[in-house]
């Protein structure tokens, strides 16, 4: 297909994917549970009192700021309460997503697996139900595909490389997770040899610089507010403590009751040590965990589901919830196969040095940061624009070999 032929297939998906979107949200109302419950809570607190947290007199720093900021950059706009804002930011998350997974499957493979990728993501079944969730998760992956697009494209390095962090540092208000992505990028440029590794060393410290740079201000806040400079949020110790602790299942349960009186920093001290002590007692358990949780991290995908639950039973009944997940769970089960084969190929072609790929290092250390501490399915979602790439190769394979006979791999563009 010419580059026309090409960028005009993408547009169409592009149009697809951002039409069956925005019917669901046409369809299925916004009500804000789980997390998006304290998302509303503090946005609107903002609004109405601009004070960060569950009320004017307690401050917080207990979940990241970022996703409550739009939220309260909507309610400044529409109204305290309004959904229709958090519904456009998704919509606007979304096409973003879907405009970067096609650039960045052109930079770090090619057209083929550029094309494939954007269609896997315009059809994602998850995708499309988290148009109607408050969330950070669409802001988070759009920032971090439009970081990494930025990190990888040619052109003026050095404007790329402040680009990147300034972007990365947006999307650590989100989620502080991003924070040490640039040093998976390090190890994939491992195979590189060493003076590609050591530039790239380089311009990953420099990133992370420009990062904590940009959140320095609200580190500040925290030290004043709190009595300690919380990077971004206070819930490192909670997470790692529910995933590390005799009744943990690996996934999210209760604070024991003695951390629930204390404040934050001590909480978070608190809970920090608890588990660490756990951890240290038998490190044979805590590496079965972390293969435990890296299993429980892609075992479904029905969190979508679960959190526009009430909006599904009113529309569509419980036939409608079993529906939604039965047609979400196989199209992630049927991915997540055809991710594993992408990376089966990458490693057939080109031995070890398929490993030390960027995109197999970016679904490697989303997953890796989430093995190590709490592991549900929304976790996985920071990875989905690197599963659906990887996923993407497989599929560009099999055509190949159907249309041709003759299994051929995708290209791989120098990084």
């Amino acid at each position: 297909m010419s580059e026309h032929a090409i960028n005009r297939a993408a547009l169409w998906l592009i149009i697809v994917g951002m039409a069956l979107r925005l019917l669901w949200a046409l369809i299925m109302p916004v009500n804000p549970v789980s997390d998006g419950a304290a998302y509303n809570a503090f946005a609107r607190n903002l609004v109405e009192h601009g004070v960060y947290g569950w009320d004017p007199e307690t401050p917080s720093a207990y979940w990241a700021v970022g996703t409550s900021a739009i939220v309260a950059a909507t309610y400044f706009l529409f109204g305290a309460g309004s959904t229709i804002g958090i519904v456009l930011t998704n919509l606007a998350a979304s096409l973003l997503i879907l405009l970067m997974i096609f650039r960045v499957g052109k930079l770090y493979f090619d057209n083929r697996v550029a094309l494939a990728a954007l269609a896997i993501t315009a059809l994602w079944p998850n995708l499309i139900i988290f148009t109607t969730v408050l969330s950070s998760e669409l802001y988070f992956i759009a920032l971090t595909l439009l970081g990494l697009w930025l990190w990888a494209r040619p052109g003026r390095w050095w404007i790329n490389l402040i680009l990147a962090g300034l972007v990365w540092g947006a999307a650590c208000y989100i989620r502080p997770v991003i924070l040490l992505f640039p040093v998976a990028l390090v190890i994939a440029s491992f195979s590189q040899g060493l003076a590609a590794s050591f530039r790239t060393a380089l311009r990953a410290a420099c990133v992370i610089g420009i990062i904590l740079a940009v959140v320095a201000p609200w580190t500040a806040r925290n030290e004043a507010v709190l009595g300690e400079p919380f990077l971004v949020s206070s819930n490192f110790g909670a997470n790692l403590w529910m995933g590390n602790n005799p009744d943990s299942t690996g996934g999210y349960m209760p604070l024991p009751d003695e951390a629930r009186s204390m404040d934050e920093a001590q909480r978070d001290a608190y809970l920090k040590e608890l588990a660490r002590t756990y951890i240290q007692e038998d490190l044979g358990r805590f590496a079965r965990d972390v293969i435990s949780r890296t299993i429980r991290l892609h075992s479904r995908e029905t969190i979508g589901v679960a959190w526009n639950l009430e909006g599904i039973e009113t529309r569509a009944g419980q036939v409608g919830v079993t529906a939604a997940k039965a047609i979400a769970s196989a199209y992630w089960y049927i991915l997540l196969i055809a991710a594993l084969g992408g990376v089966v190929l990458l490693l057939m072609r080109d031995k070890l040095a398929g490993v030390f790929h960027p995109v197999f290092g970016g679904w490697a250390y989303f997953t890796a940061v989430h093995a190590m501490i709490v592991a549900d399915d929304r976790y996985h979602m920071p990875a989905s624009p690197f599963i659906a790439l990887l996923a993407a190769v497989s599929l560009v394979a099999i055509l190949s070999r159907w249309r041709d006979n003759e299994m051929r791999l995708p290209a791989i563009q120098p990084f």
